[in-house]
């Protein structure tokens, strides 16, 4: 009798858990994977999510089936087989982890977190190979091993949908057997999609090496539902030809606060630097209100965003007051390579940054009944990788100062000047008073009304 650490049926399930905030979060594993291979091509990567949709009863309409094709540089069987396969992959060697890639997880863990099938076809060469993973056939016990990968056409009703040149290489994952979708219609999803990858990937879309687009059609006509191709979403607002409301989509919102601040962090022998950006919004900016359309979309991107490899994780909100309103008036990213992962905790999934958070040296050293000298001392013989996100949380806290009371000021600003017109309001309207008083007393033609219009 077989007794296995971890039944096959349990773990598959609790690996569909697996943590993903939402469907737009599993669909950015896929496009890493996209930007990642893509690089080795020399040309522009372009990444397609299409979506097909049917009709339901009573004039319901639900996503049936999700696509992600790319132009990237394709895979052979072998390395198709491994795609597929949970924890394995070409990035865990650590002298290969130089870009988003590393854990391994993204293709399998993506998909089974939103569907019950998945079915991969990669070509390099014009010649294309098959596979795909089954979660129903792995409860049960019918599907063990990742199938051997077969030769397979390209099929012709996603290849008809996909809007750019087949290139003689590339991927197209589909994704089957929706269950665990966050939306059900394909325009919320892909709104939400849109939303989501533009910040995540902005600095890719920013320099033209990326391209995304999402696209929805009815899965009986091919009849256009939705189509898009994603803009950059900048939680800085320093960038043009984003997504932001208008006129800031072309004109940036925001100006840079300071010059970006380098820091080199030695960790497991090695220096990383982590590049820390601030900016501040504009008094225009300020002025337009957190009621109108660019600071309600400016709350959306309210927080630090800890970006990893040109790839942001999160926004993070340990900075942030989040009962003050203003906090959306201001943006900070913090850049680091796959060498400080362990530092700021970066998950498997890549959706967060576990150990990038506001901590004190002084507060920490006082619970461990320390002086701050000797609490030091400690973690660094321990070599402690909380040091360096001491020393980067000391420099956000001096940045967020500064920009708070900037911030204040334009606030301040705003209150004078609308002080200064209540006042000038009410002058004119005691003035207004007091003339139809004096015109009640001596009518409209008496000796005040004359004087008040003749030259002086």
């Amino acid at each position: 009798m077989n007794f296995p650490i971890i039944p096959q049926n349990l773990s598959i399930s609790a690996m569909r858990s697996s943590g993903y905030r939402d469907t737009a979060h599993a669909l950015a594993e896929l496009i890493d994977n996209a930007i990642q291979a893509g690089e080795v091509t020399g040309i522009r990567t372009e990444v397609e999510v299409i979506c097909l949709e049917e009709a339901l009863t009573q004039g319901r309409r639900q996503i049936s089936r999700i696509a992600v094709y790319d132009n990237a540089c394709g895979m052979n069987p072998s390395a198709l087989r491994k795609a597929l396969q949970f924890g394995n992959g070409s990035r865990l060697d650590k002298a290969q982890q130089k870009g988003i890639g590393k854990f391994g997880m993204g293709l399998p863990n993506s998909s089974i977190s939103q569907c019950k099938r998945v079915d991969v076809w990669s070509w390099q060469d014009g010649k294309a190979h098959h596979a795909y993973l089954d979660v129903t056939r792995i409860q049960d016990g019918d599907l063990v091993d990742v199938p051997e990968p077969e030769a397979s056409e390209i099929p012709t009703e996603w290849s008809t949908l996909i809007a750019g040149d087949l290139q003689p290489h590339g991927t197209l994952v589909v994704w089957s057997e929706l269950d665990r979708i966050s939306w059900k219609q394909s325009t919320t999803l892909l709104r939400h999609t849109e939303f989501i990858s533009g910040r995540v990937y902005r600095h890719f879309l920013d320099d033209k090496s990326v391209r995304v687009r999402l696209a929805a059609y009815d899965s009986k006509t091919n009849g256009t539902i939705y189509q898009s191709y994603v803009r950059q979403n900048d939680p800085l607002y320093l960038m043009s030809g984003t997504n932001a409301p208008e006129p800031f989509n072309q004109v940036p919102a925001f100006v840079p606060f300071g010059q970006p601040l380098v820091l080199n962090v030695a960790f497991s022998g090695a220096e990383h630097p982590v590049t820390i950006t601030a900016s501040i919004c504009k008094p225009e900016t300020r002025l337009e209100g957190g009621g109108k359309a660019i600071g309600q979309h400016a709350q959306r991107n309210q927080g630090i965003s800890v970006v990893r490899a040109r790839r942001e994780l999160e926004l993070n909100t340990s900075f942030t007051n989040s009962y003050d309103t203003r906090e959306r008036w201001w943006g900070i990213e913090v850049q680091f390579e796959p060498g400080l992962d362990d530092v700021f905790g970066v998950s498997n999934n890549k959706q967060a940054a576990t150990g990038f958070t506001r901590i004190s040296l002084e507060e920490d050293a006082g619970e461990e009944g320390l002086s701050v000298r000797d609490y030091q001392e400690r973690l660094e013989l321990d070599k402690d990788p909380r040091l360096a996100m001491y020393r980067i949380t000391r420099e956000i806290d001096k940045l967020l100062k500064a920009m708070r009371t900037s911030v204040a000021t334009m606030r301040e600003g705003e209150r004078l000047h609308s002080k200064k017109e209540r006042a000038e309001n009410k002058a004119e309207k005691a003035a207004s008073e007091s003339v139809a008083r004096r015109r009640e007393r001596v009518g409209d033609t008496g000796r005040s009304d004359k004087d008040e219009h003749a030259p002086q």
